[in-house]
């Protein structure tokens, strides 16, 4: 049986976190243990939440006690963490139990910031370089911003990026690296780009065209549905194909689930204008960061987009090598 344990956030209403990350999981037969290192009303992308932090005592005495019952993993995932405090507490345990099972696979998504902005305090970035330093991270999944924050390199084309993806494979030694999305000014076009890496093999990238709205949980689900096709796609015996295999996947079902959420999330808005005056305009909405009116729309379809997660084709993005 595949089990994992998972780090991260929790809210109570829409999917981000655990919530974006556990059911999907489930569904393709994981057992999944949680911790949540926080638990808010809603994400913090409504402009406004209620809601509390794990304490690191707290934290401490969870994985002490799953050390001492033995539980046995076959990953660890850690997301959201909000503070420097408990990254260095998960930190230590993540050694601890890769110590006593030897095989267990930890996917780390260094989750602090996206789109230059950063959303946890600056010893966040330090601690994270310390995990990275521990060498025991075996795939890793930044953002760009995330990516820089990490290398301390700015990337600002194709050649720094490279530099950046480097630093992850020979001075951290972690064998998987995927850029969740690099700017569109990297490339010189109007496309997300997803980079994938493995050492001493070419980079790869898939472009990725994007949606005129703002969802979040994204990279939460990305993640999870990462690691279940790493796990199911092992059997790929070159390191880069498996994960580019695995990444095509992934992409493939997270194009499904975010176009679902966007027609899910108009026909909603225009149903809701409908039956009140003022309302939402259904057909130009787009989800707006700090605008509740807007973000209530565009939560993530898990549990309707179930069907896409045991996608096992080839996947229908086209990858080309990293042209330097």
């Amino acid at each position: 049986m595949k089990s994992v344990l998972s780090i991260q956030s929790h809210v109570a209403h829409g999917y981000v976190g655990g919530r974006a990350a556990i059911f999907p999981l489930q569904t393709q037969g994981w057992e999944v243990d949680n911790i949540n290192t926080v638990s808010f009303s809603n994400h913090t992308g409504y402009g406004s939440f209620m809601g509390t932090s794990l304490q690191t005592d707290e934290l401490d005495e969870i994985l002490a006690q799953l050390i001492r019952l033995d539980i046995k993993y076959s990953a660890i995932i850690t997301g959201y963490i909000p503070n420097s405090a408990l990254i260095y507490m998960t930190s230590k345990y993540v050694q601890e139990f890769k110590k006593l099972q030897p095989g267990l696979v930890y996917l780390l998504d260094p989750v602090m910031g996206d789109n230059n902005y950063l959303y946890v305090d600056k010893s966040c970035v330090k601690e994270y370089q310390s995990i990275l330093k521990s060498k025991i991270v075996d795939i890793i999944t930044p953002n760009q911003f995330e990516l820089e924050l990490l290398t301390n390199i700015k990337i600002i084309n194709k050649f720094s990026l490279v530099q950046a993806i480097k630093i992850l494979h020979e001075d951290y030694d972690i064998p998987y690296v995927v850029v969740t999305s690099v700017s569109g000014e990297i490339f010189d076009d109007d496309c997300i780009h997803c980079v994938i890496s493995t050492k001493y093999q070419p980079i790869r990238t898939f472009s990725v065209p994007t949606i005129k709205s703002y969802f979040t949980g994204v990279g939460d689900l990305f993640s999870a549905l990462l690691l279940d096709k790493m796990d199911k796609n092992k059997g790929v015996a070159d390191q880069l194909e498996r994960l580019s295999r695995a990444v095509n996947q992934v992409l493939t079902i997270m194009a499904k689930t975010l176009k679902l959420t966007h027609r899910l999330g108009i026909q909603q808005a225009l149903k809701d204008e409908e039956q009140t005056s003022g309302g939402a305009h259904g057909k130009t909405i787009t989800g707006q960061m700090n605008n509740g009116d807007t973000m209530k729309y565009f939560e993530l379809k898990v549990i309707q987009a179930k069907e896409y997660y045991d996608y096992d084709g080839d996947g229908e993005f086209v990858e080309s090598l990293l042209d330097v």
